[in-house]
């Protein structure tokens, strides 16, 4: 993904198996928390949804990008989930979501992190990346995809 790379991990990448916004947002945390640059997992959650509450992360084009800057994550991290049937996220489109990535990063990061959303949001505008990702069946598909 551009240099992302370093950020995913392919026990990151998951097929979701929530309905709603706010089980996919908490699945996603589940497994983003896993990455040891995660210190409080309700700290991150809380942000999330917060961060969700103010305006949509969905983007349009099936794709949604929460994302949340707090002091207890120590670097940038990215966890991603493929929903093959699609989620509602009140997207600026109106359609289901199918892609979520989900960015957790330092507080004090703004300028980086402002790059990593506009190499994820780069790579995922490209319709046969976006095609080669729901196809996908292995998590190093997706980063083949996104590479």
């Amino acid at each position: 993904m551009n240099g992302l790379s370093d950020l995913i991990s392919p026990d990151r990448i998951v097929w979701l198996s929530s309905d709603t916004k706010e089980e996919v947002l908490r699945e996603l945390v589940d497994v983003i928390s896993r990455a040891p640059q995660i210190g409080d997992r309700d700290e991150l959650l809380k942000a999330v949804l917060e961060r969700e509450k103010i305006m949509s992360t969905g983007i349009g084009l099936g794709i949604a990008v929460p994302h949340a800057k707090i002091e207890s994550v120590s670097d940038f991290v990215i966890a991603i989930g493929i929903s093959r049937k699609g989620v509602e996220f009140d997207s600026l489109d109106n359609k289901p979501v199918h892609i979520v990535v989900m960015i957790a990063g330092p507080a004090d990061q703004q300028d980086r992190y402002i790059r990593i959303l506009a190499k994820v949001v780069l790579a995922l505008k490209d319709p046969k990346v976006r095609e080669t990702v729901l196809k996908a069946e292995t998590p190093q598909e997706v980063l083949r995809a996104l590479s």
